[in-house]
């Protein structure tokens, strides 16, 4: 079983050093770094080849478009997308790979996080969840943050198309872990905070917040059993 972490990257470059070693210290080594630079602007591409990394370079296209483009180029079994400014606790793939030899039909395992920086909050996710328990959709709930960081099986990824396109601004990880739901895939959670996700003004989180009301028709017109 082999884990490929895929990093997107745009204009990042003052985070993109911690999250690249937070995945060097773990205890147990991924297969491989991939770094997607979706047209930064800043050091992105500088600071990246300072690594042994896997380093993809694309005009800007968005944070679907440069996930599906990792997976596309991805040699393991698992895909485990961690943003930029995002970092791993030493034991999260010890725990992830654990997780996956315990639960052989686990299409996705998601660990547990904590947000910190312009939010501080621990979000703990309920044990494997279906897709009945996303009704209604709220994305203010942890049981629909769940996609934020999941290591998810690249024969999974490709039987739904990757991450969707439609999701402009944001929950495009939300939306495909209920893609996935809705095909069959199953949920393994960790209750264990292993990845911490980095919020500050900019952030992705913030700009799905504003435009949460498009973001809720695009689920409800491509998922309609979830009203």
């Amino acid at each position: 079983m082999k884990i490929s972490i895929g990093i997107p990257a745009y204009n990042q470059g003052q985070y993109l050093a911690e999250c690249i070693e937070s995945v060097l210290n773990q205890t147990v080594s991924p297969h491989e770094i991939i770094v997607c630079n979706d047209g930064s602007q800043d050091d992105t591409r500088y600071i990246a080849k300072q690594y042994s990394v896997k380093y993809i370079e694309q005009v800007n296209k968005g944070l679907a478009s440069a996930r599906n483009t990792m997976i596309m180029n991805m040699t393991g079994d698992f895909f485990f997308p961690l943003d930029s400014d995002d970092k791993m606790v030493p034991n999260c793939l010890e725990r992830i790979s654990k997780a996956i030899e315990e639960n052989p039909d686990a299409d996705i395992v998601a660990p547990s996080f904590k947000c910190f920086g312009k939010y501080d909050s621990e979000i703990i996710l309920m044990p494997n969840p279906t897709l009945e328990d996303f009704k209604p959709v709220d994305f203010k709930t942890p049981i629909n943050r769940i996609g934020y960081f999941s290591a998810i099986k690249k024969e999974a990824l490709l039987e739904v198309g990757g991450y969707s396109p439609k999701m402009t601004w944001g929950w495009e990880d939300y939306h495909l872990t209920i893609n996935l739901l809705s095909v069959g895939k199953k949920i393994v959670t960790i209750p264990e905070i292993l990845v911490y996700y980095r919020t500050k003004e900019e952030s992705m989180i913030t700009v799905a917040n504003a435009h949460a009301s498009e973001l809720m028709n695009q689920i409800y017109k491509d998922f309609p059993r979830l009203k």
